[in-house]
């Protein structure tokens, strides 16, 4: 009995002391130290560590510190990186590039608005379902996608037409370049700068962070605002972290995370005015009351979903009706 007791008194020793144990997270992106990821990871580790009395800590790397995009995704899938926050993971889920439709969000509340709701929740399932991580909140990177372009002054679709113009590789961006007969041209963001100054494309599309922090206003002379997609980020955790968490700091960091999406577009919006602010005497900026934005979102009713339908699976393009239709 002594021995049973003796026994008993180590391992609740033992388990006090796991609980107690201070565990650091190592949080990688690529975005600058000004970035609207290092926003976004700045303000979740002080909510994270104040809701756990710094039983959690988290470390943030930028600039692709941890490695690039694609290196932080397949690390976090994998276990070798801990947390991350990143875009989408098409190249993994190839129907998660649909979620970066253009003129798909009427604005930033709408984005808010499904991702904190049901689809949102949806949508998380399905990350840690099929690529086995845990998605603890999903973000807007910035505001939305505006698009730039040299000598051209657009402010409707057809303004456009015959436009080389630089797009990730995701075939939603194409797909909505091609229906409003643009030239689309992919190109990594490193090469953007120099392509725009050479002529290699004539446009290009961007959160106001990103035209700022790369200075793309150098090289292009026009800003219009079209609402031409929000990227989401996916901010997640490896399930090798996770699983070792107890679960009071599990419960911690996901409140952390539901507080962080819900204040960080306000940051969002700031920022941007800001840059804009910033922008306003070095490129001339075509604000929204001077575009046919109804034009452009007939592109996406007309032409780019029944395209999108022919590219993406049923089961994505349920979740872009759904999207649409949110109040």
């Amino acid at each position: 009995m002594k021995r049973i007791m003796a026994l008993s008194a180590a391992i609740v020793f033992l388990l006090a002391g796991a609980a107690a144990e201070a565990v650091d997270i190592k949080l990688g992106h690529v975005g600058a130290p000004a970035s609207p990821q290092q926003s976004i990871g700045t303000l979740f580790k002080a909510k994270v560590e104040a809701k756990t009395s710094g039983g959690v800590t988290i470390s943030l790397f930028d600039s692709g510190t941890l490695g690039n995009e694609r290196d932080l995704q397949a690390g976090v899938r994998s276990g070798t990186v801990d947390m991350t926050i990143a875009g989408t993971f098409s190249h993994l889920l190839p129907w998660a590039g649909i979620l970066e439709t253009p003129m798909l969000y009427r604005d930033l509340d709408h984005f808010v608005r499904v991702f904190a709701g049901k689809t949102g929740e949806d949508i998380a399932a399905l990350f840690e379902k099929q690529i086995q991580v845990k998605p603890i909140f999903i973000v807007p990177h910035g505001g939305f996608r505006y698009i730039t372009t040299k000598a051209i002054a657009v402010r409707k679709p057809a303004d456009l037409k015959g436009l080389k113009i630089r797009n990730p590789n995701v075939p939603a961006f194409n797909i909505m370049a091609a229906a409003v007969d643009a030239v689309p041209v992919p190109l990594d963001f490193a090469e953007l700068y120099l392509a725009l100054d050479r002529g290699v494309v004539q446009g290009q599309h961007n959160p106001t962070g990103n035209i700022v922090g790369s200075k793309l206003y150098e090289v292009q002379d026009y800003l219009s605002m079209i609402p031409w997609g929000i990227s989401p980020h996916v901010v997640c955790v490896s399930l090798r972290v996770w699983e070792r968490l107890m679960p009071d700091q599990q419960r911690a960091i996901l409140e952390a995370g539901l507080e962080t999406a819900g204040e960080y577009p306000a940051i969002a919006v700031k920022e941007e005015k800001e840059q804009l602010d910033f922008m306003k005497d070095k490129i001339t900026i075509i604000t929204p009351d001077q575009i046919d934005l109804e034009a452009f979102g007939k592109v996406l009713a007309d032409i780019g979903l029944p395209r999108l339908e022919k590219e993406y699976a049923p089961e994505a393009i349920d979740l872009v009706k759904k999207i649409m239709a949110a109040k």
